[in-house]
């Protein structure tokens, strides 16, 4: 027993070695001897973004150009007047049966719903002690 233990815990040492051995070192990258090359570098790096982030899906001139179309074409809408708001106003109001939070279809159906449990007998003391026993069966009074 002893042997095994001691054969687990080597290999185990020897696998955390292997793990941490030193990875190879990566080729050296060229870097610019002089000033004007490193920004030569820099320029082609910010020359680089810059393109990139004019093509991207948050802006650029297609999506302005885009968007002025949309503006123009949303200008020859025209405009409710003051009494089509007001009749607007009107219909929304008298048609609150139909919203899905309530009104006088789901009053009328409340109170059928209230009448019809009403017309349900209560259980009695001893009925419901009848139910508790019946719960209280040996499997699931066990924890």
């Amino acid at each position: 027993m002893n042997k095994l233990l001691v054969a687990l815990i080597a290999g185990g040492f020897a696998t955390v070695a292997a793990a941490q051995t030193a990875a190879p070192a990566a080729a050296p990258m060229a870097a610019p001897v002089t000033k004007s090359e490193v920004n030569k570098e820099k320029a082609k790096t910010v020359e680089a973004v810059t393109t990139k982030g004019g093509e991207s899906s948050t802006g650029g001139p297609a999506t302005a150009a885009q968007a002025k179309k949309d503006t123009a074409v949303s200008k020859t809408v025209a405009k409710p007047t003051t009494a089509q708001k007001k009749a607007d106003a009107v219909t929304t109001t008298t048609k609150g049966g139909e919203s899905s939070t309530g009104g006088p279809a789901t009053a009328a159906q409340d109170k059928a719903n209230t009448a019809a449990s009403k017309a349900v007998p209560k259980p009695t003391t001893a009925e419901k002690a009848a139910d508790v026993k019946g719960a209280a069966t040996p499997k699931a009074a066990t924890p």
